[in-house]
């Protein structure tokens, strides 16, 4: 049985007994017991109705607190995927810098014999020497203007360095800028990803002490709705034909259409009512078992939920290790859909075999 439903209807749905299918009436004494039954049955489950408001505030406080944590979860991945590109970034710029660095020593030696020609060549001596060894006019001209040309390579190689200097700080200053500003961002992300986590579980408990009377509510009334078959129906009548006392358009009483089913109980109650008669129950899908899931599970409600086996994988349309079943008020109320599932899927509880 799926979804939320009125919880009146999912108590007396998937598995509940419904007086208006026993054909057998008992008198005297167990007439009044069963009455006393009924009874019964009606004020636990007026108790459970009124504890739903609780559950449901206690199952949207719960899902509210999973939202926040998933969206602090995703902040924290963009952070942390920031923060390695900025690292790779980082690593790439060590390895220029050591390019660069040696670039500019090299720079430097150039710029050093460059500084002392410019100064060979410019000083007094030197100059009025190299003019008066020319042989010509023109040879003159010429060593003067490379004198000229000295001095203008240092002062490109000056500023050449200086600029490659400067670009190597500005931008290891800026990398390592954005790394400490991501680095704080991932720490504050992980603290509060960590003080929802800790919500969650608070808010995880608080939803499972909510259910918990509920639960045992549903479990009284699974009781009372065994006795009340045992007054009405003696379990011989079962032994070669099976009467449907389950509610109409719930999956309990689909696959008691399609099968005998004894026993009586909410989905959940029925791998243990089949076992306690007698019903082989094992953990291998068969054709014309019935498969019970865990509330909770592939989609289960929190009473369970059953189908019959169709077919056993490999066949057509069933992989192997998988198996096709029907089921109703999965998709929709008195709904009949077909799934293939896995034949030890974690949801299934078991299957219960025919005799």
């Amino acid at each position: 049985m799926r979804g939320t439903r009125k919880l009146v209807a999912i108590v007396v749905g998937c598995g509940a007994l419904l007086s208006i299918g026993i054909t057998s009436i008992p008198t005297g004494q167990a007439n009044t017991q069963t009455d006393a039954l009924r009874a019964k049955r009606a004020q636990l489950l007026g108790q459970l109705v009124a504890l739903e408001p609780a559950k449901n505030s206690a199952s949207a406080a719960l899902a509210a607190a999973e939202g926040a944590f998933a969206s602090e979860q995703a902040q924290l991945l963009a952070a942390q995927k920031q923060l390695a590109a900025l690292n790779a970034r980082l690593l790439v710029l060590s390895g220029q810098v050591a390019d660069d660095q040696a670039t500019v020593v090299q720079a430097k030696q150039q710029l050093s014999t460059l500084t002392r020609q410019s100064y060979e060549s410019t000083s007094t001596d030197s100059w009025v020497a190299a003019v008066l060894s020319a042989k010509t006019f023109s040879q003159a001209m010429d060593r003067l203007t490379g004198t000229s040309h000295v001095a203008e390579q240092v002062n490109n190689m000056q500023t050449s360095v200086r600029a490659k200097e400067a670009a190597i700080t500005t931008e290891t200053n800026e990398i390592h800028r954005d790394a400490a500003s991501s680095t704080a961002l991932e720490g504050q992300l992980s603290s509060d990803s960590n003080a929802l986590l800790m919500l969650v579980s608070v808010r995880n408990l608080a939803l499972q002490r909510a259910s918990a009377p509920a639960r045992a509510i549903g479990a009284q009334i699974a009781e009372i709705d065994q006795e009340i078959a045992g007054n009405a129906l003696p379990v011989s009548h079962f032994s070669t034909s099976c009467g449907n006392h389950f509610a109409y358009g719930e999956c309990t009483w689909y696959v008691a259409s399609r099968r005998c089913v004894p026993w009586l109980g909410n989905a959940n109650q029925w791998f243990y009512n089949a076992g306690r008669m007698g019903y082989p129950e094992g953990h291998v899908p068969a054709v014309g078992a019935v498969v019970a899931f865990w509330p909770g599970g592939d989609g289960a409600s929190w009473i369970g939920h059953v189908g019959y086996v169709e077919a056993v994988g490999p066949a057509a349309g069933v992989p192997a290790g998988y198996f096709k079943f029907s089921e109703m008020n999965y998709a929709g109320w008195n709904r009949v859909d077909y799934r293939v599932l896995p034949g030890n899927s974690s949801g299934v509880q078991g299957y219960i075999y025919a005799k």
